[in-house]
């Protein structure tokens, strides 16, 4: 099923929030527009698992940059 409502697709970049409309242009900056809807899920998803594992990756580096973090500040700290 494919939504009607569209999002202007630069507005990260020249809007405060998201521009929405039914046509197939930005009604204030002129920009194209594009489906808002995600994507439809599918059980049958064959890069699902390397998303997942990404996913886990850049949230276990964050951990350790929080944590290197830490023993940083605790070592200006003691000094």
């Amino acid at each position: 099923m494919k939504s009607d409502i569209r999002v202007c697709s630069a507005w990260r970049g020249r809007h405060d929030r998201p521009v929405y409309s039914l046509s197939q242009t930005c009604p204030e900056c002129g920009a194209s527009t594009e489906n808002s809807a995600p994507a439809p899920y599918n059980p049958d998803d064959t890069y699902g698992e390397y998303r997942r594992a990404r996913k886990r990756r850049a949230a276990e580096g964050s951990q350790t940059d929080e944590e290197s973090q830490a023993t940083r500040d605790s070592q200006a700290t003691e000094e």
